[in-house]
């Protein structure tokens, strides 16, 4: 049971960075249960992909992987523009 209500958050689109493990994919797995569309990013493609099919097949979200190391800023400048681009705005 959760203490918001359903599709709180339907129509959002959130990227979460280092969204493959730990703290991120466990805010992925919470902001994709309340109907958000959420971008991932991170170094491992191969965990992203995994972790991206695990949280939509678990919540029925639409959950999409991107490789990117947001330590360059380069790196995240171009993330950015593909989301954008491909997706709408954040």
């Amino acid at each position: 049971m959760s203490m918001f209500r359903d599709n709180l958050l339907a129509g959002q689109r959130i990227l979460v960075t280092g969204g493959g493990t730990g703290l991120g994919k466990e805010f992925v797995e919470a902001y994709s249960s309340l109907g958000a569309e959420i971008h991932i990013c991170g170094r491992r493609g191969s965990l992203l992909q995994n972790t991206a099919s695990e949280i939509s097949n678990k919540t029925g979200g639409l959950v999409f992987p991107h490789t990117a190391d947001i330590r360059a800023a380069g790196a995240v400048d171009e993330l950015i523009e593909e989301i954008w681009q491909n997706f709408g705005p954040l």
